[in-house]
């Protein structure tokens, strides 16, 4: 039993040394060595081009290629480059994108025959631009989660950080879609900002950070906030720290033709509207109305958005989830 044991150990080493002479970890024939926004530089590893003997290297020819519905195609003409040449500069690129190099090798036999074989095909990434299109994409009031996003960047994942008053209250990571996501408290003014970045030869190359944008929830119509009397409507909500001021709209449709009745400043939580469409209100009728805060900065404003709306039906109101998309 012995003598089997050390037989099966012995043929178990053999196959483990094998294997492990078996492997070759080539070296990338093409390297990324620098980037920008819109321009990428490779190396070409002329150490891993083997020629048959006699054989002289006549030149390169390099091509920018990208995916495109699932096929790879150029997006730049190729170009010619003579034989000595280590490396080569792609320019002309969109910021935060992944492309192919594609690097061809010419040369000539002993006997004078002239061929042309691909080197190495390999994916490069520009640096990512300043992130762009960063809003508030919905705020959930009763589970208090805000939801926002930005302009996507074909090749790059993302940072990001939020801020209440300058204290940073939360930051994430997006992998995998220009959005992201935090619990807030209702009522309250949020900051977030954003970068794009991309994994190139396993380092972490960031793009600038965005332009913080303003997070702050739709204010709520409170429980009886609406009321009509002597052909006026009143209606109260719930005021936001740190907004500028306050539009309020009504329809007599749920989900459309709503118009803007009043405006008023930020101290304010309540108005009274005298007319709708130039007639009085009408305590038989149904009404739809909803509240959206603004906040100016510079010559920018930002605004909670629409989610909500309240029902006005002979005289009782009634939360509706008019603009949801859940």
């Amino acid at each position: 039993m012995k003598q089997i044991k050390k037989i099966i150990s012995m043929m178990v080493l053999g196959l483990v040394l094998m294997f492990c002479n078996s492997i070759y970890v080539q070296a990338a024939r093409v390297t990324q060595t620098a980037q920008t926004t819109n321009s990428v530089t490779v190396n070409f590893n002329v150490n891993e081009l083997s020629l048959s003997s006699g054989s002289t290297l006549t030149g390169w020819t390099v091509t920018l290629q990208k995916y495109d519905n699932g096929n790879r195609v150029d997006v730049q003409p190729a170009v010619t480059l003579p034989a000595n040449t280590t490396s080569y500069v792609f320019s002309n690129l969109t910021p935060g994108t992944s492309y192919y190099a594609k690097v061809e090798y010419s040369y000539k036999t002993s006997y004078g025959k002239a061929y042309t074989n691909t080197f190495a095909s390999q994916e490069i990434k520009s640096t990512p631009g300043k992130v762009t299109g960063l809003h508030q994409a919905q705020w959930w009031y009763y589970i208090e989660k805000v939801d926002f996003a930005w302009d996507e960047q074909n090749a790059c994942s993302y940072e990001w950080v939020a801020y209440q008053k300058k204290k940073q209250v939360a930051n994430g990571t997006s992998l995998s879609s220009a959005s992201g996501s935090f619990n807030v408290k209702n009522n309250k003014l949020y900051t977030v900002k954003v970068r794009a970045y991309v994994d190139i030869n396993g380092q972490k190359v960031y793009g600038d950070w965005s332009d913080e944008t303003y997070l702050f929830t739709q204010p709520m119509i409170s429980k009886k906030g609406i009321s009509i009397s002597g052909g006026k409507m009143k209606v109260k909500w719930g005021k936001i720290d740190g907004v500028n001021g306050y539009d309020v709209y009504v329809s007599t449709k749920e989900k459309s033709g709503h118009k803007k009745v009043a405006s008023v400043k930020a101290s304010k939580g309540s108005v009274t509207i005298k007319k709708f469409k130039k007639k009085k209100f009408n305590k038989k009728k149904t009404y739809y109305v909803y509240v959206v805060a603004k906040k100016k900065v510079g010559s920018a404003t930002y605004d909670s958005g629409r989610h909500y709306s309240t029902q006005y039906k002979k005289g009782n109101t009634k939360l509706m989830w008019s603009f949801s998309e859940r």
